[in-house]
Formats: structure tokens, C-alpha cells, sequence
């Protein structure tokens, strides 16, 4: 073997003894869901009984700094920690939209909810609008819901409402804070359904 080919056979060894060391400390990445009511019951809900309305869930408007995979945090006044390694499983506005409808079924049992798109030719009697200006959480443990909502029905929206939420987060980890999450889209969720249980339908 000559000096050039041994040059090359040494580099060869010491460049995939480098790539393999690069591989075996790259970080791992978590991944995160958001649960719902009916993700923790044991009773499903019954609609096939005398139901009143139809409802849809239209998609949800979030900043966009927030509709993004990796999970954020806010640091400050005007600061934002984004986490590499710790990533939602889905694009945010789908889970949360999915959320909103599974826990209004739950917390509906005279009614069907839908989540857009739905069936073809269905008109729900109802339909539900929600634009978050904050939904976040900060490194104090806190959990931040900031939003604007209508319902619109017979052609006529509702007045807008307006909710803002703090929920404690009950630990430092990122499960914590999905667990957060779940949480205060459940509150929301809670005075969505008293209104639209009593909006009129025609």
C-alpha cells in the first residue's frame, strides 16, 4: 500500500469515527399533544338522543408566532424562547380546533359538533369563530389565553366575546405545560358552550 493510500484509508476511519460521534450526541426531540375531555373520559357522549342544534368549528386564528412546530415560551415583555427539541406533534391551530370541538361535544350532549372542513352538505345551525391574540406560556409557570370569539347563526353573528384565562403550570417540564394547555382551551371551551347552549336557533 502506498503512502497516498494509507493517507486516504487513515482519513476515511477518522472521518466516520467523527460522523459517528456527531450522531450519537444529537440531541433527541420530544413531541406534545393536546388532550381533550372526551381523551380523558371513560363515558362517551351520548348524541343520538333529541339533539337541538348542529354546530361547526371553524379554523382558529393564531399569531403566527405561535402556529409553528417547536413550542415557545415567553421570556419578557417582548421576548420569546423558542424550543428546538421540544415540538408539538401537529401544527397547533389543527390540535387546537380539534380540541375545541371534542370538548363542546362533551360539554354538549343535545347537540353535534363538527369541525371544518365537515360532511358535504351539511349547514350547521351554528357556527363558532376563535381568534387567539395570546396563547402562551411563561418561564414564571404561567399559562396565558387571550381570546376573541362569535357565534353566528340564522345569518346573524353573536356579539364578539372576549376571554382571557391564567392557568398555573404545575411544573418546569414541557409536558407540564401541554398539560397547560389543555387545560385552559377547557375553560374557554366551558363558556363557549353556556353561550351557544343558549343562542336561539330558528
Amino acid at each position: 500500500m502506498n503512502r497516498l493510500s494509507l493517507w486516504t484509508l487513515t482519513f476515511s476511519c477518522a472521518l466516520i469515527i467523527v460522523c459517528s460521534g456527531c450522531r450519537s450526541i444529537t440531541p433527541s426531540v420530544s413531541y406534545y399533544i393536546l388532550n381533550s375531555l372526551a381523551d380523558t373520559s371513560t363515558s362517551p357522549v351520548d348524541t343520538d338522543g333529541n339533539l337541538t342544534k348542529t354546530v361547526g368549528i371553524n379554523p382558529i386564528e393564531l399569531p403566527g408566532y405561535l402556529n409553528r412546530a417547536q413550542m415557545v415560551k415567553r421570556t419578557g415583555p417582548n421576548q420569546l424562547a423558542v424550543a428546538s427539541q421540544h415540538r408539538w406533534a401537529d401544527y397547533p391551530d389543527r390540535m387546537i380546533q380539534r380540541v375545541l370541538g371534542d370538548n363542546l361535544q362533551m360539554l354538549m350532549a343535545d347537540a353535534r359538533v363538527y369541525s371544518a372542513p365537515w360532511p358535504a352538505g351539511l349547514k350547521p345551525d351554528v357556527t363558532v369563530d376563535v381568534t387567539f391574540l395570546e396563547l402562551i406560556g411563561t418561564t414564571d409557570k404561567k399559562m396565558l389565553l387571550n381570546a376573541v370569539w362569535t357565534i353566528t347563526g340564522n345569518g346573524d353573528p353573536s356579539p364578539t366575546h372576549r376571554t382571557t384565562l391564567s392557568e398555573t403550570v404545575a411544573g418546569a417540564g414541557f409536558d407540564d405545560l401541554a398539560a397547560a394547555y389543555s387545560r385552559v382551551l377547557e375553560a374557554l371551551c366551558r363558556e363557549v358552550a353556556d353561550t351557544l347552549t343558549d343562542f336561539p336557533v330558528h
